[in-house]
């Protein structure tokens, strides 16, 4: 029964997606919001204005790009002189107005909808991340992630031991 699981059995076609317009701000508070629903949710589907795949942004690159331009900010400084909240809300206020071209990752992992279990691992696996976008006639219908592969694979698992 578990091998004849397909990427279609466990894609979510609830997902997040933002235009490739959208500020680094924008991103950041859609997967935030994605996220009251879904809390293993990790990932946001980036669109071009004719409504194409151009990458996803996933979690890892909204930490990376926080850390870049927020954290790494010149004016927060481990000094006593440093006024903490002007620094942040400068440093936040940059993060906001940024673009999200450069965090972008736009070689996302494609499965087709009827991928059995083992694909879908293999293309986890060789790719090494956590989600893989589910694409059906040149249109993103759904994302699976690692969670939910994880609760189709133990679920059976768990009912033999």
């Amino acid at each position: 029964m578990l091998l004849r699981k397909r990427a279609w059995d466990m894609m979510r076609e609830d997902f997040a997606t933002v235009d490739e317009s959208a500020s680094l701000a924008e991103t950041i508070r859609i997967l935030r919001d994605s996220m009251k629903t879904a809390p293993d949710n990790n990932v946001v589907v980036v669109k071009t204005k004719r409504g194409a795949l151009k990458g996803v942004a996933s979690i890892w690159t909204m930490l990376k790009a926080v850390e870049d331009i927020v954290l790494k900010d010149d004016d927060l400084k481990l000094t006593e002189d440093t006024d903490w909240d002007r620094a942040f809300k400068r440093a936040g206020t940059a993060c906001c107005h940024s673009s999200l071209d450069d965090h972008i990752e736009t070689d996302a992992p494609i499965l087709k909808p009827t991928d059995p279990m083992l694909v879908v691992l293999e293309v986890f696996r060789k790719k090494k991340r956590s989600w893989a976008l589910v694409q059906e006639g040149g249109k993103i219908i759904g994302v699976v992630l690692i969670n939910d592969v994880y609760r189709e694979l133990t679920r059976d698992l768990v009912t033999q031991f």
